[in-house]
């Protein structure tokens, strides 16, 4: 992960690819309009002059900025998605909607970007409060891939004291698929280790870092495919 600002982030892109690097994942935090503030014609210079694959974390969008996005080329939006009023004000400290992420997701597909919301289960302090709600809201859009997370420990952000509902976080993955019978779902790096979630790998098209446990339990009934990218662009 590097730090950078956008003026060298073009120069550095050309240094990155020559190492082997195969793509960017651009993110940062949010301005009061809740957007990462980065120029998207840097991003469209970079997918112009490179081979890179690009995966923008957007933050909210209004229309305008969907159609900045669809014209920079970029290859793929992450789009992370709240589905509780409480959880973004309370938790985020944000003061933004439900509303808000559903019309970024809307703004995005309507402009035919590609984009790939990402719930992140017990973002609620290890509470599930949102997180159905967020599945029937995607229920509406065509989506085609969904990414889960799962919160994890952290004593910087006060998460480290938090108690996971095995069992809350296994029903949930289960009513994703059921939902999402067709998208492909991923399992994303953020998580915890936990081996009581490992026989959940079966529910997932893609898994970040699967433990030797995961692999062993789908190996039989799966073809497994390694690769060595973020699970937006498999």
């Amino acid at each position: 992960m590097a730090h950078i600002n956008q003026d060298y982030l073009y120069k550095k892109s050309f240094e990155l690819e020559k190492t082997g690097v195969k793509g960017l994942l651009i993110s940062g935090g949010v301005n009061e309009s809740g957007r990462v503030p980065i120029d998207y014609s840097i991003l469209k210079k970079i997918k112009n002059d490179t081979n890179l694959i690009i995966n923008l974390h957007s933050g909210l969008l209004k229309r305008n900025d969907a159609k900045k996005i669809k014209e920079s080329g970029i290859d793929v939006v992450s789009l992370d998605f709240v589905g509780s009023d409480d959880t973004i004000k309370n938790i985020l400290k944000m003061p933004f909607k439900v509303s808000d992420y559903e019309d970024t997701l809307r703004f995005l597909i309507e402009e035919e970007v590609n984009v790939i919301p990402h719930i992140c289960v017990g973002l609620d302090l290890g509470r599930i409060v949102g997180e159905y709600n967020a599945i029937e809201i995607l229920k509406k859009y065509p989506i085609k891939s969904l990414t889960l997370l799962v919160l994890i420990k952290n004593e910087f952000e006060k998460t480290d004291s938090i108690n996971y509902d095995i069992q809350a976080i296994k029903d949930f993955f289960s009513y994703a698929r059921n939902s999402f019978p067709d998208v492909k779902l991923s399992l994303g790096c953020m998580r915890p280790r936990i081996k009581e979630l490992e026989e959940t790998a079966v529910f997932f098209d893609n898994i970040v870092n699967p433990t030797k446990n995961m692999i062993k339990l789908i190996k039989n009934e799966y073809s497994i495919v390694v690769k060595d990218v973020c699970c937006s662009v498999c």
